[in-house]
């Protein structure tokens, strides 16, 4: 099995960064920083020139996150760079606290 501990991530914003979407990365994820960060250029360099302006980033990841379940938040900065932050999913989240659950003998009603 391979080790990951990067991943990469390629973002296309409006001129006025207003508008901002994803584009997929090379790979899934890297073995090395340095592995992605010799591919970022290049990959870059695959968004279409009609995108105001193009970011990308490698992050590094801690390998135990392969078995979480994790969120990739980001937000590009106004000073031209992207924020990256993994924001692992709660697994034990109760269904309670997401759904209401109907008990016999109590009466529910939706307004």
């Amino acid at each position: 099995m391979e080790h990951i501990a990067a991943f990469m991530l390629l973002v296309a914003c409006s001129e006025d960064l207003q508008a901002c979407k994803e584009y997929p990365a090379p790979a899934i994820g890297y073995e090395t920083v340095e592995q992605c960060q010799a591919e970022l250029t290049p990959a870059i360099g695959t968004i279409p020139a009609k995108q105001g302006k193009t970011y990308g980033k490698c992050v590094e990841i801690d390998p135990a996150l392969l078995y979480e379940d994790a969120e990739i938040v980001w937000d590009v900065t106004h000073q031209g760079g992207i924020e990256v932050t993994l924001e692992v999913v709660n697994p034990h989240m109760s269904l309670q606290s997401v759904a209401s659950v109907e008990r016999p003998g109590t009466n529910n009603s939706v307004n």
